[in-house]
């Protein structure tokens, strides 16, 4: 696979590892033009090897690019020919690993959580197939990952893929998943099971002894505050008011011995009928009263004709 540009620059060594820790990918170089377009360059080689991929397998779309690179704890193996002669290289092929968590049947059907180290994508150009690069990267990838073929989970392999894992590890009879990963024999005896469906120490014990609560007796409530439903209701007493209109005579009335407090009933009742006016007007404007001043002290109205 040729590129226009020297994949040289960045693709230093025969197979490099490119995850989203990668110098170029981490960082940005817009004010280096020369470090930005080795970054532009790098993501357009990773970007056309997952578009071969997913053509090569007949998918919808790619599962490896920069944007999914960048995300994910994975890492991509990159193979580049050594004996090349043209002058920007070419690239032969890459691996995609990474960890995940996944839900297995094992052999005896039961249930496990794992979190293996999984093959997400492979893929050598169709020109150097059959000539030791998937071999080679398989290699590289299983002594930097310190693992092997049997510890990996393949997620969707293709006919071509179980082929290879039984011509060169000699690994058949694949167990496929319902999240269609699969696995070998090989893997259910070396895999780390994150959970599993045995029963706690303490319900393994048996059942759990409670220890007796004592009786507690009854307390009663108190209260700073009591109720009021509980209080002796005071009856409420009023100074008594005459209702004779005798005692009311205007002719009797005394301005220096009346009080403002002579005219505040004690409770409240009924208003006398004597200080009710009959109707409005002349005739019931007739008081006998003549000092205005001891009108202002009650602040009694006058009427005038």
């Amino acid at each position: 696979m040729e590129f226009s540009f020297n994949i040289n620059t960045f693709l230093k060594d025969e197979i490099t590892v490119i995850d989203r820790n990668h110098d170029l990918l981490k960082y940005s170089f817009t004010r280096y033009p020369k470090e930005n377009s080795h970054k532009e360059e790098l993501k357009e080689v990773i970007n056309k090897l997952g578009t071969n991929s997913a053509q090569a397998q007949g998918l919808n779309g790619a599962v490896t690019s920069v944007e999914l690179l960048l995300v994910a704890e994975q890492r991509c193996y990159i193979l580049k020919d050594l004996n090349c002669t043209r002058p920007n290289g070419t690239v032969i092929g890459f691996l995609k690993v990474g960890a995940k968590k996944l839900f297995f049947i094992n052999p005896d059907s039961n249930q496990v959580e794992v979190t293996p180290l999984c093959v997400l994508d492979f893929y050598v150009n169709e020109a150097r197939q059959r000539q030791g690069h998937g071999y080679k990267l398989f290699s590289y990838m299983m002594e930097n990952e310190n693992t092997s073929p049997g510890s990996l989970a393949i997620d969707r392999p293709s006919e071509k893929m179980l082929g290879f894992y039984k011509k060169r590890f000699n690994l058949s009879a694949p167990i496929n998943q319902p999240n269609n990963f699969v696995v070998f024999r090989d893997f259910f005896s070396s895999y780390v099971p994150t959970t599993s469906k045995q029963w706690p120490d303490h319900l393994k014990r048996g059942p759990i002894k409670l220890k007796a609560v004592p009786k507690l007796l009854p307390v009663e409530k108190e209260s700073f505050f009591p109720s009021t439903l509980t209080m002796p209701l005071k009856p409420k007493t009023a100074t008594p008011v005459s209702t004779n209109p005798a005692a009311f005579n205007p002719a009797a009335f005394n301005p220096a011995a009346c009080t403002p407090s002579a005219f505040i009933p004690a409770a409240r009742g009924p208003v006398p009928a004597a200080f009710i006016p009959a109707a409005r007007g002349p005739a019931a404007c007739n008081s006998p009263v003549t000092n205005p001043a001891a009108c202002k002290e009650f602040h009694m109205p006058l009427f005038y004709n």
